[in-house]
């Protein structure tokens, strides 16, 4: 171990919250010159997963700093101006890459530029990426690639970053970001470190609005509910309305199902299969949202209102509780749970929605909020 690697001190200023684990296993790591040139980051969509990355970013291109008020050094991610460029998306060593990344005018490409919508990360990509992690640090001291949504890697794609992972030069270090490890081959999974993040809890979430974001207590509270563990939901749903307003509409589609008739329920399920195949993620979050109201439903089945998340529709999830027995419930939540298994299993949308449609038990609601 280096005699400079001894004296970097632990970083501050980090924007992840509610993953001290993964924060003090990275600082530790860096103080003793044992980070890994490759990390795998998962969990859900919002749980912080690539605001962890983007501090990894900082934490190598940043550089301990003398103290103003004495002689121990300090690293801090808030002030040092690599990082503010860094989080600004303004730093020439780090590169953020998902599948709407635009790919330049080089060789090599096979006609694929611009950014255009694709359904996948490209081989193009990682060849971009391979030419630039065979150069120098331009203004840092390392090269960091992040690969936002790594589950969409097409198969070439996969594969050909293996190159990289196998061969990693100095200073540069790959970070995956994706919702699982499973949705990755395992021949790129056992060459990462992986960083499993886990939901953050409401008081923490509620916290954090407050003092780093400056949030009314109520709203804090109410959005580090409605969040299911997710900072990076609730912090998404306080700076923009229109997140507020999707979730709005998505509970008022939920409400309308359950109080129609079969055919009105086919009828969602076809909307949904129609947009599954042009959003697959606002169709698996909006399935995520019907197992929280079946959570919720069966919390206000036991006449425990204050654990309800939904608290903004208490009074129609109280009716449909009383309307349903507790196998309704079950059943309910079963055909959801099911219905998004079969998505991510590759099943035919159309099948797999009308199913849960099926299966699922209706209530005669109110839809008024």
């Amino acid at each position: 171990m280096s005699e400079a690697a001894t004296q970097i001190p632990p970083a501050t200023g980090w924007k992840t919250f509610g993953h001290d684990a993964a924060v003090q296993m990275l600082n530790a790591a860096n103080m003793t010159g044992r980070l890994s040139h490759a990390y795998l980051i998962t969990g859900p969509d919002g749980i912080g997963r690539r605001t962890l990355a983007i501090d990894f970013a900082c934490l190598v291109n940043c550089d301990p700093q003398p103290d103003l008020f004495g002689d121990a050094p300090i690293l801090d991610l808030a002030s040092c101006p690599a990082a503010q460029r860094i989080r600004n998306g303004q730093h020439a060593d780090v590169r953020l890459i998902d599948r709407s990344t635009p790919l330049k005018e080089t060789p090599g490409t096979q006609g694929e530029t611009g950014s255009g919508q694709r359904q996948n990360i490209s081989i193009n990509h990682i060849h971009e990426l391979q030419r630039d992690a065979a150069l120098k640090p331009f203004e840092g001291r390392s090269r960091v690639f992040i690969i936002d949504g790594a589950e969409e890697l097409s198969e070439a794609a996969a594969n050909a970053l293996l190159k990289t992972l196998e061969e990693p030069s100095e200073d540069v270090y790959l970070v995956l970001v994706a919702t699982d490890p499973e949705s990755l081959p395992e021949t790129i999974v056992s060459r990462c470190q992986r960083i499993s993040l886990r939901p953050v809890t409401a008081n923490v979430i509620a916290e954090n609005l407050v003092n780093s974001y400056e949030a009314d207590a109520q709203e804090a509270e109410r959005l580090s509910r409605l969040a299911s563990g997710r900072p990076g939901w609730a912090i998404s749903a306080l700076q923009d309305p229109a997140v507020l307003e999707v979730y709005t509409q998505t509970a008022t589609r939920i409400l309308t199902a359950l109080a129609g008739d079969l055919e009105v329920r086919f009828s969602y399920a076809s909307e949904l299969a129609g947009r599954f195949r042009r959003d697959r993620d606002s169709v698996l979050a909006e399935l995520s949202r019907w197992q929280q109201w079946w959570r919720d439903i069966a919390v206000a089945k036991s006449e425990l209102p204050d654990l309800v998340i939904n608290s903004d529709w208490l009074a129609e999830i109280q009716q449909i509780a009383g309307q349903l027995s507790e196998p309704d419930i079950v059943r309910g939540a079963d055909a959801v749970g099911s219905a998004r298994t079969a998505l991510e299993a590759n099943a035919i949308p159309q099948l797999a929605l009308e199913v849960m449609a099926l299966d699922m038990p209706g209530a005669g609601v109110n839809t008024t909020a």
